[in-house]
């Protein structure tokens, strides 16, 4: 029996071995990629932001690259379409007229951009506008309220989209190159970290310390792109009502770190803050002629 069940084993082996030997693997694999078709915004983004600056757009959400401590929710086509010829004619170009060149955006500017459609809500009932990562990537929130109506609206874009990109951007600048240690020392004692949100009954209480947004007394850093991005989006009877809500002896103190801001920029970077304020001012007094949705 046992000398059977051995002749069986081998009989079978052979056969196994036989068939396999003749069969021909295919060399066509079972993973295929698909392909995606361009739309209309995607061949914009390449032509417009990824050839001449290197930079991506991921309006369609995409979860490893969005904060999963929010609930959020993807920003639309329509949004998408307009944030996108926006941020190239109120964030992009104005840069590249007074610097003469694309070099600075291609150099500096973060090579992606994520949108999401949503706001990102903080426990403390705050939400986040915008984000910057590493002085590679910034998210912008909220973009599903931006429309016909608020896409002219020259207060509505600068507070949720627009003081936000300069703000971030700001980051990366002085992340790159760093600014004086003078400009900490002006109200060294009166940041307040975290506290921002809960101390102040009004914008004006900030500024009666010489900060020129609540948020600005968080930490210096912050303090430094805050007034940064308000001085360059607001015109010039916008920013002196601003910082004069709170009194002389606070306005005195934003002046003093505004100084040292405009010297940073003119000094490190070669900008003048008052000519890319003109730039960016004319730019928005033009949004009423501005096509926000046409991809021609």
């Amino acid at each position: 029996m046992k000398i059977l069940n051995k002749i069986n084993v081998l009989l079978f082996s052979s056969v196994l071995l036989f068939s396999c030997s003749d069969e021909k693997l295919n060399p066509e694999s079972i993973f295929v990629d698909k392909k995606v078709e361009s739309n209309e915004l995607d061949k914009y983004i390449q032509q417009k932001y990824t050839k001449d600056y290197n930079i991506a757009i991921l309006y369609k959400f995409v979860e490893k690259e969005s904060d999963l401590d929010y609930n959020l929710s993807p920003a639309s086509y329509e949004s998408s379409v307009r944030m996108t010829k926006l941020l190239y004619h109120l964030g992009i170009e104005p840069y590249d007229k007074i610097t003469g060149s694309k070099d600075f955006i291609k150099k500096y500017f973060p090579k992606l951009l994520n949108y999401i459609g949503s706001p990102a809500y903080r426990n403390n009932g705050t939400f986040v506008l915008g984000t910057a990562e590493g002085g590679v990537k910034i998210t912008l929130y909220l973009l599903n309220e931006l429309n016909a109506e608020t896409g002219k609206d020259v207060a509505f874009l600068n507070y949720y989209y627009f003081h936000t990109m300069h703000h971030e951007f700001g980051h990366i600048l002085h992340q790159t190159k760093g600014y004086p240690a003078s400009f900490e020392q002006i109200t060294g004692e009166r940041y307040v970290s975290d506290a921002w949100s809960d101390i102040y009954e009004s914008e004006a209480d900030a500024t009666a310390l010489g900060f020129v947004s609540p948020y600005a007394s968080k930490e210096p850093n912050e303090d430094f792109v805050e007034t940064y991005s308000y001085y360059i989006t607001l015109s010039p009877a916008q920013w002196n009502q601003r910082i004069s809500r709170g009194g002389e002896e606070g306005k005195a103190l934003i002046e003093a770190k505004l100084d040292i801001v405009r010297t940073y920029f003119q000094n490190v970077w070669n900008i003048d803050l008052d000519e890319l304020r003109d730039e960016i001012l004319a730019r928005q007094a033009d949004l009423p002629n501005f096509d926000q949705t046409s991809l021609k």
